[in-house]
């Protein structure tokens, strides 16, 4: 399996998940600008999410893909467990399914807003929304970095499948 990571990062957000990931799988890393078409299996994806999907160029880039198996991963001020980031998974497996891609997983984590957004935004600062994007601007952090990676090793890399309760006293 020749599997290598692709990011985009508008903050450097998913630049330090990518980085960490390349570090503990040994893994190149590749901005998608500079990203190959071809000579990989399988594709590590990261992006800062936009609107609810990856940002444009990593959407471009997806819409290059054909037959790949892929694992993605994404930073956003939303809370990874939240209803947004479920749409924008969904969302994100709806493109590369539609590109005939095989979905390994995913993982989101929060990262900080850039705040060229955050002045564009049309979006009420309420205290709620305040307060989550203050805890945004907190990661990724250390607990992030390794949660990402089981994310990848129990996508990319399985443990071996544990035999059946009914065989542990015979051999299979």
């Amino acid at each position: 399996m020749r599997a290598c990571i692709v990011y985009s990062s508008r903050t450097g957000n998913t630049r330090s998940v990518g980085d960490y990931l390349a570090g503990q799988f040994s893994l190149p890393l590749y901005s998608v600008e500079n990203a190959p078409h071809s000579g990989y299996d399988v594709l590590v994806l990261g992006f800062w999410t936009w609107r609810g999907g990856p940002d444009a160029a990593m959407l471009d880039f997806m819409e290059t893909l054909k037959a790949k198996s892929v694992f993605f991963f994404g930073t956003m001020a939303a809370f990874p467990d939240s209803p947004h980031a479920a749409r924008c998974a969904l969302r994100v497996e709806n493109i590369l399914q539609s590109r005939k891609c095989r979905v390994l997983g995913h993982f989101f984590c929060q990262g900080r807003l850039d705040p060229q957004v955050l002045l564009r935004s049309t979006h009420p600062r309420t205290p709620e929304r305040m307060a989550r994007l203050n805890e945004a601007a907190r990661h990724p952090d250390g607990q992030d970095f390794r949660r990402a990676a089981e994310s990848v090793r129990r996508a990319l890399f399985p443990a071996p499948a544990e035999r059946p309760a009914s065989c542990l006293s015979k051999v299979c």
